[in-house]
């Protein structure tokens, strides 16, 4: 005999964005639009432990009065994620949200890419990716309580570019491992999500080798709105996916492309 229905208790809108008490792992969140979705989490009022090679802007949070923590994390390595995952525990008493942001963009011609360019930026964008939800996942078990996994994808993840085979199989892999880890997840009560981030205005986009592939590409000029994204629009999707608001919702992926993949060609 199943068990009768039980209704969610109402929320009131007041809390919907409020992570008081709550502690997220931010991986590569100390600069670009990793650095925008802890800064995000932070005023949402979450702990937020930052993993990154360098502490860039995190310490600004730290400045500033937030929860934030700083760890030097090497996602390639597989013993420096788990390390992230213990620490946030023993520094904040639980693991409540991980946020897969780390990554590289390296682009090669296929000709150009060998074994080890392929399996270093793998290595980063997808094994990372599993890693971290396999670490995030453990703790969230043991705490027995709701948790929220996110993942960054791309828009490469959709459609493809020149020169970006390695970088595009790297993010349609987040997009398949994020889909099958919310089904092995789900009754687990973690719900796992990816966002898809179109052209954003970060320092790496801004480069001028990269801004010159993105005038020949004529990529303004297929994005609907007409513009970059801004880091912080980014980081907002990232909330709405952590946060009472989307309670319901998982195993999707948030593409956040000012109209690019509708309109692109």
């Amino acid at each position: 005999m199943s068990a009768p229905y039980q209704a969610m208790p109402y929320r009131p809108f007041a809390e919907l964005l409020d992570l008081s008490g709550k502690t997220a792992v931010v991986t590569g969140g100390s600069s670009g639009i990793g650095f925008a979705i802890s800064r995000r989490l932070a005023e949402a009022g979450a702990n937020v432990l930052i993993g990154s090679l360098a502490p860039e802007r995190s310490g600004e949070l730290m400045e500033a009065g937030y929860a934030v923590a700083f760890e030097v994390t090497d996602v390639s390595r597989p013993g420096d994620i788990q390390r992230l995952a213990d620490i946030a525990v023993e520094r904040f008493g639980c693991l409540d949200i991980w946020i897969n942001n780390a990554g590289v963009y390296p682009l090669k011609a296929i000709d150009d890419v060998d074994a080890d360019f392929w399996d270093g930026l793998h290595a980063i964008n997808t094994r990372a990716v599993f890693l971290g939800a396999q670490a995030a996942q453990r703790q969230m078990r043991r705490q027995k309580g709701a948790g929220a996994i996110v993942n960054l994808s791309s828009i490469c993840g959709h459609r493809p570019m020149a020169n970006h085979c390695t970088y595009d199989a790297s993010k349609g892999a987040v997009l398949a491992m994020t889909r099958s880890l919310a089904k092995d997840l789900s009754a687990s009560n973690i719900r796992v999500n990816s966002i898809s981030p179109g052209l954003t205005a970060t320092p790496g986009n801004l480069e001028p080798e990269l801004l010159e592939q993105h005038r020949q590409n004529n990529v303004l000029g297929n994005i609907g709105l007409g513009r970059a994204a801004e880091p912080w629009e980014i980081a907002d999707a990232v909330l709405f996916l952590v946060s009472p608001l989307s309670s319901y919702v998982t195993g999707i992926d948030l593409l956040v492309d000012g109209g690019w993949l509708l309109h692109g060609s």
